[in-house]
């Protein structure tokens, strides 16, 4: 995955999943946020990106992040389940169990002892979650005679959401972009707009990372355009606004020409104008209509700098 590629798709899982690809951020994140008892037995110097696709008969299945490591001189491996949905997923203890499943089948076939694998589940969505850390405990009024027959092992939650931002400010103090991101994954979710603009250290990042974050915030916040560019000022990416705007036409074509419809443009310039302006139902479908290309390539490079919806629209007739 491209390093600025943060597509509408799903910007939560991007996000996570650049931060992660970087291994000072992975051992950070296991040294700091995971229970005490575990990180001090992971050698934080032998750890390794592994893939994440996972493929048995016709199914295929993904961990987000998947690491490699030493546990207690043992080889074992640390996965990560990312979860960002808006509300708790109860389908997460089966998706674990599968990948699991597929993992210990492969060494198998491999003829290589099995290795233990500790999932852990990173939560910052605005409901409390609520899912049962065990999988046994997905089974009503289970008999203590039935238990041994049914399988059970537990997830390591790390509720952004419960992690006072100081606290996350200091686990993650040497890891700026890190620290960034997890603040900005929980405060999205909490449509915390001032908490956002306290977030003092993305002014210290790269240009490339302010541009990933700004990008992020521009998909996930549901703000008017004066309190988005208000944002982006107070985190140092007023300047990057050109840079910003020249990406996320890139995108847009990128993404029309993956989808090879003319639909995929339309949609990314609905959503540009829906961010900036209120469109009708009635100017959705003028869009929809529009089949030339370049008309709708220059109305998406228009949008950023338009004082009025009408000024974009002019340039698809």
């Amino acid at each position: 995955m491209p390093k600025d590629d943060l597509t509408p798709k799903d910007p939560h899982d991007r996000l996570f999943k650049r931060v992660m690809s970087d291994e000072a951020n992975v051992r950070k994140f296991i040294k700091e946020f995971l229970p005490k008892d575990i990180s001090s037995q992971i050698d934080l110097k032998e750890i390794k990106l592994i893939p994440t696709e996972k493929v048995k008969g016709y199914n295929k299945y993904y961990m987000d992040i998947a690491v490699e490591c030493h546990i207690s001189n043992t080889k074992g491996q640390l996965y990560f389940v990312f979860e960002h949905k808006s509300y708790p997923d109860p389908g997460v203890l089966l998706q674990i169990l599968s990948y699991m499943t597929v993992t210990w089948d492969e060494q198998k076939k491999k003829n290589v002892p099995l290795i233990p694998v500790i999932p852990v589940v990173i939560y910052h969505g605005s409901s409390s979650w609520n899912v049962t850390t065990h999988f046994q405990g997905q089974f009503q009024n289970i008999g203590e005679s039935i238990k041994p027959y049914i399988p059970e092992f537990n997830y390591v939650l790390v509720d952004l959401t419960q992690i006072p931002n100081d606290e996350i400010e200091q686990k993650a103090e040497d890891t700026p972009f890190l620290m960034a991101s997890l603040l900005l994954m929980k405060l999205v979710a909490l449509h915390d707009i001032e908490g956002i603009m306290r977030i003092t250290v993305i002014i210290s990042l790269s240009e490339e990372e302010r541009i990933i974050l700004i990008l992020y915030l521009f998909y996930t916040l549901d703000v008017d355009q004066d309190t988005m560019q208000r944002i982006a000022k107070e985190l140092g990416g007023e300047e990057l606004m050109p840079s910003l705007a020249e990406k996320l036409i890139k995108q847009g074509k990128k993404e029309g020409k993956v989808e090879g419809k003319i639909e995929g443009k339309q949609e990314l310039l609905i959503k540009f104008l829906r961010r900036k302006f209120n469109i009708t139902p009635k100017e959705e479908k003028m869009i929809r209509s529009v089949t030339d290309e370049s008309k709708l390539d220059a109305a998406a490079e228009a949008v950023l700098d338009a004082k009025s919806k009408d000024e974009v629209l002019k340039i698809l007739q």
